[in-house]
């Protein structure tokens, strides 16, 4: 089997750019990803092992009786570790001797989370930590910044959306971010972010006074949207969202996804297209004029040739004139046609320095390889 180096050239590098659109559809604490109907599984709810509305990572365990063996991570620990028992606001701990056995669980799901941070909350611990992200971003447009003469997001009521890197990938495509509010199926108001900014700006509404004015930020890196906008969408409709009845406004979207609230008349979509960079090798294989024309298939030998080896107590010997079958056709049965080596290209190896095999990419159909023949395969591999 002969082998060939990559020339100059021969490999190139390159970065693919997609951008994956995604859309959740919330209403009354479902959640519902591209408009996907959840598929009942034979020992869950649904095939995935997964809540609707949430992404399954790595799919392990899908549709699996958990009664018998599964998946699961583990880990030895390899020194003394500690690990806390509860949430982050503690500090019991436990210590793991070394080579203690710690076991997960799969399947690990994802999805957008809502959060309220009304003005009474003065901790506001998951909003203060995106305090110098938002600053960062306050080049973009003033209403990133933290705190202003407007209003400081310390003081003001709050609504955030959390968005997993899962679904965004290497961010938020600027321009996609679509907010829709619906009452009992009826749109009251949309926002975008039209500027591309970050800013999202209400363009429709039952209200047409509020049209123009922005309610909230994006933070495109991270998958976070913080709202601020506290006016109503609708004065003659009121809802429990959570804090007190209230008529609906750009800081509940979301609402009901968030611990027991239930707004059963109003729903809400969001829309938006991730950014995903897939690193990429283009690998150019040649095939030229006068190579890769034998073969060491047993087919590749004429079957009237004796090819019955000589064999003793020290010796192995082949015969040495072997006869190459000759396949190349004829429009008459008498005479066949003139001889010419002819091989057939099914696979092709990729070997590392070391010479190990580390992929195989076959072709569709086999390629006839004639001596006169060159050929360029074109090989990519996604990262």
């Amino acid at each position: 089997m002969p082998f060939y180096e990559f020339k100059k050239g021969d490999i190139l590098r390159n970065t693919l750019v997609t951008y994956p659109e995604y859309n959740f559809f919330i209403y009354e604490q479902n959640r519902y990803i591209n408009k996907d109907n959840v598929i009942s599984g034979s020992y869950s709810s649904s095939v995935t092992n997964s809540p609707p509305g949430h992404v399954n990572l790595y799919e392990l365990n899908n549709n699996k009786d958990f009664s018998k063996e599964s998946i699961y991570p583990f880990i030895y620990s390899s020194r003394d570790h500690y690990f806390r028992l509860s949430s982050l606001d503690s500090a019991a701990q436990i210590t793991q001797p070394v080579g203690t056995k710690t076991d997960g669980s799969y399947p690990l799901t994802a999805s957008i989370q809502y959060d309220f941070f009304p003005s009474s909350d003065t901790s506001r611990r998951r909003l203060r930590s995106l305090k110098n992200i938002t600053n960062h971003y306050f080049v973009n447009s003033p209403n990133y910044a933290y705190s202003s003469d407007a209003r400081s997001f310390n003081s003001v009521d709050v609504g955030l959306i959390s968005t997993p890197a899962i679904f965004y990938g290497n961010g938020i495509k600027k321009g996609s971010v679509s907010m829709k509010y619906y009452v009992s199926g009826a749109l009251q108001a949309e926002l975008v972010d039209r500027r591309q900014n970050g800013e999202l700006i209400q363009v429709s509404g039952v209200i047409p006074e509020n049209d123009g004015k922005v309610a909230g930020v994006v933070l495109y890196n991270e998958g976070f949207i913080i709202l601020t906008g506290a006016w109503s969408l609708n004065s003659s409709h009121t809802e429990d969202y959570g804090p007190s009845s209230a008529p609906p406004r750009w800081i509940y979207f979301g609402s009901s996804i968030s611990g027991s609230i239930s707004t059963p008349s109003s729903s809400y979509d969001l829309d938006f297209k991730g950014v995903e960079k897939i690193p990429t090798i283009s690998m150019l294989a040649h095939a030229r004029r006068g190579d890769l024309n034998y073969s060491n298939n047993p087919s590749f030998i004429s079957s009237s040739t004796i090819n019955t080896p000589k064999t003793g107590s020290t010796y192995y010997i082949e015969p040495e004139q072997r006869k190459i079958k000759n396949i190349v056709s004829s429009s008459y049965s008498t005479p066949t046609g003139s001889f010419e080596k002819i091989t057939y290209i099914t696979k092709i190896g990729i070997y590392d320095k070391y010479k190990n095999l580390i992929a195989v990419a076959n072709v569709a159909n086999p390629v006839r390889k004639r001596e006169k023949d060159h050929f360029t395969f074109k090989l990519k591999v996604d990262m």
